[in-house]
């Protein structure tokens, strides 16, 4: 069996992360920020509640929102998966390590994940670059005591470029602590933000002036596709991903996806197998499936899926 580093490793919604993110979708106050999201990326939500979004909304309309907060939640008790039998379903697929983080972004919850698995799993660190020092505190505890192992930064979260001097003291503690960044790098679905906030080009920017700093620019870069892959030919320490955008459609004429094809073998040594299998709403054995459908050799295949990786975070 294939051995498989998946550095955008997706927790399973458990039943807090359901009602949560049903509310995020699916509550009329809400649309407005998400509408793009429950409309083309919604991760299945209604799937994994076991009801349609049509039904969610009618319970709203003619019930009330009491009641669509009550059936969310008794669907989503009686529907929630359990940590270890995600577990047991990265055995059976030759999964043996991940990056991940608690649903929420907590990072003491994402702490409390990692801990249970601390062979398997490594955790991502949140905080907001506008809580200024105490985000650069923040970010410190949560490397250091908590034990998390990277940083990411999210423009359409933040509602800040990769660029923005707001984001400067984090990579610097980034620097200090000797961790890498992931970077949000595409075009976004919220309306509450600009579509190019997410632009390759801010990273270029921020690897410049963090040089020795190792970034992972994420999510593709799409619909700038070529621009993100000049990133890892522009800069020694800047690595990349596809997290979020499904790799079966890599081939996919007029999908964008495919410059990767060319540059792929050229760039083999910086790029890595990251699923964002529950945010895509797809099976991770079929991301990992898609991965090998792709025309590459054995040795490049090797590389994404498990040695790059494995080489980034020392892990043997």
């Amino acid at each position: 069996m294939r051995k498989i580093i998946d550095l955008c490793l997706d927790m399973p919604d458990f039943a807090e992360d359901l009602i949560r993110v049903a509310h995020q979708f699916c509550l009329p106050e809400n649309k407005e920020a998400w509408s793009g999201y429950r409309r083309n990326f919604n991760g299945g939500i209604e799937k994994k509640l076991g009801i349609t979004l049509e039904e969610l909304d009618a319970i709203y309309e003619n019930e009330g929102r009491d009641s669509f907060v009550r059936k969310v939640e008794t669907l989503a008790h009686q529907n929630a998966p359990t940590l270890q039998s995600f577990m047991d379903e990265m055995d059976s697929l030759g999964v043996k390590w991940g990056m991940t983080c608690h649903n929420s972004h907590d990072n003491k919850k994402t702490a409390e994940i990692v801990k249970q698995y601390p062979d398997r799993l490594g955790g991502f660190c949140f905080v907001n670059p506008l809580d200024g020092m105490k985000a650069v505190r923040e970010a410190e505890y949560a490397i250091k005591e908590l034990g998390l192992k990277a940083i990411y930064i999210t423009a359409f979260r933040t509602h800040l470029a990769a660029s923005d001097k707001h984001n400067y003291p984090i990579y610097a503690k980034a620097c200090e602590l000797d961790v890498p960044v992931f970077i949000y790098s595409s075009m976004n679905l919220s309306a509450a933000v600009p579509m190019d906030i997410g632009h390759p080009i801010h990273i270029d920017e921020v690897a410049r002036d963090f040089p020795e700093m190792k970034i992972v620019a994420s999510v593709s870069g799409w619909p700038w596709t070529t621009e993100f892959i000049g990133l890892a030919l522009r800069h020694e320490n800047v690595y990349l991903n596809m997290e979020t955008h499904d790799p079966a459609l890599i081939a996919t004429p007029g999908r964008g996806l495919e410059p990767y094809l060319y540059w792929i073998p050229r760039i083999q040594d910086k790029f890595f197998f990251s699923s964002d299998w529950n945010s895509q709403g797809k099976e991770l054995k079929t991301l990992i499936n898609d991965v090998e459908n792709w025309p590459f050799d054995e040795t490049i295949k090797e590389k994404i899926f498990y040695s790059n990786a494995a080489k980034f975070f020392g892990i043997e």
